[in-house]
């Protein structure tokens, strides 16, 4: 028997688990058309960002092309909102995994939304770009078509679905096609994924008949024949939870842990650790990591420039990075409710000033605190 969480999201088909942290955005997709093609590999891995592994499946590399609805979008706190929430979307997309987490890397997503398109790559690195389209039914067809760049990118055709609605088998293309649960994304210099959330794919088989796709043609991925895809599905869709995305890199297995990177050669960062320690609330989920260590060295590398190229206090919160003050006041977050009643006070501080007293702190705390003998503070 399925198991659910709220609002009829199943759980148990999931490979990995999803974020404890509420989902930041709700949506659905809907009217999905299905197209795929094997591609030559070494072309695709022109536009796959370093630190991702090509995901295949009996040897060979695959693109998608969907053009599919965009329905409900929304933060989720709010509501749909007429004019903005509901748009059509065409991406290509190929299939990527790293540290054996399976997901999507998008090409290229075209979408008919303002909104989308500025605040996505913006927010998220997500390569959205305009397109004038639609998708909509013509008598017992779905018809599409998408324009970019006044017709240098186009996509044209029809979908005939022909099969019975079905789930994919263990071990299928489909399954290794359909059933992915995060994607990644190249945001300010460094890699990121976002977990989705959605019950298991329902699909049927279709027909297309592509007359124009000169979208796919642009990214010279050795298809011969971009207007007759290999394999072709339809679905109706799912309702949809995405979260925040995070550092692709990470310490451990456990998506929902945080960590506090400190000098390991210093007695202020030894006394912080043992202050945050002995005032922990019960439910916070927080390690720690000496700067030094391969861990350590691995996840700042791999964040933005202006944090690798820091010497400081690093936090990574709900795979967020901060470093200096930021990650300092958000410290207060992970004790007991008597100081983070201190959290928004300290905000009130102008960033500026906070790190030019954490500079001063910095630069001195190894003339007022004693250096440790040996990196004390707790390493699990």
């Amino acid at each position: 028997m399925a198991r659910y969480m709220e609002d009829g999201f199943q759980v148990e088909h999931l490979p990995f688990p999803m974020p404890e942290r509420r989902h930041t955005l709700a949506q659905d997709w809907r009217f999905l058309t299905f197209m795929h093609w094997r591609v030559d590999i070494e072309k695709l891995r022109h536009h796959v960002p370093e630190g991702l592994e090509i995901d295949t499946y009996e040897g060979d590399a695959y693109i998608g092309l969907v053009p599919f609805m965009m329905k409900n979008v929304r933060p989720s706190w709010f509501l749909s909102t007429p004019g903005i929430s509901n748009f059509p979307e065409f991406n290509i997309r190929t299939y990527v995994k790293k540290d054996g987490i399976a997901g999507v890397f998008f090409l290229t997503l075209e979408a008919k939304s303002l909104v989308t398109c500025n605040f996505a790559p913006r927010r998220y690195g997500l390569p959205y770009r305009y397109a004038r389209g639609n998708v909509k039914k013509s008598g017992d067809k779905w018809t599409w078509k998408s324009s970019r760049n006044k017709g240098q990118f186009r996509l044209a055709g029809t979908t005939e679905v022909i099969g019975q609605e079905v789930r994919a088998e263990p071990g299928s293309l489909e399954e290794f096609l359909f059933e992915r649960y995060s994607l990644y994304t190249s945001h300010e210099g460094s890699l990121r994924r976002g977990y989705t959330h959605h019950n298991k794919w329902k699909f049927q088989l279709a027909e297309v008949e592509l007359t124009e796709n000169s979208l796919t043609d642009s990214f010279n991925l050795g298809i011969d024949e971009t207007l007759t895809p290999e394999f072709v599905h339809y679905s109706d869709g799912v309702r949809v939870r995405t979260y925040s995305i995070e550092l692709a890199e990470r310490i451990g297995s456990d998506i929902d842990r945080d960590f506090l990177l400190l000098d390991g050669d210093c007695g202020l960062c030894h006394r912080l650790a043992t202050f945050l320690d002995k005032r922990m609330k019960p439910s916070a989920n927080l390690g720690y990591r000496p700067n030094s260590s391969k861990d350590a060295q691995r996840l700042i590398h791999a964040m933005p420039k202006k944090f690798s190229e820091s010497d400081t206090v690093y936090l990574v919160r709900n795979g967020q990075p901060y470093m200096r003050s930021s990650a300092a006041i958000r410290c207060l977050l992970y004790m007991k409710w008597y100081y983070r009643m201190w959290y928004p006070i300290c905000w009130l501080v102008p960033l500026p000033i906070r790190d030019i007293a954490y500079r001063i702190v910095a630069k001195y705390r190894h003339k007022v605190f004693k250096k440790p003998k040996v990196c004390a503070f707790r390493v699990d």
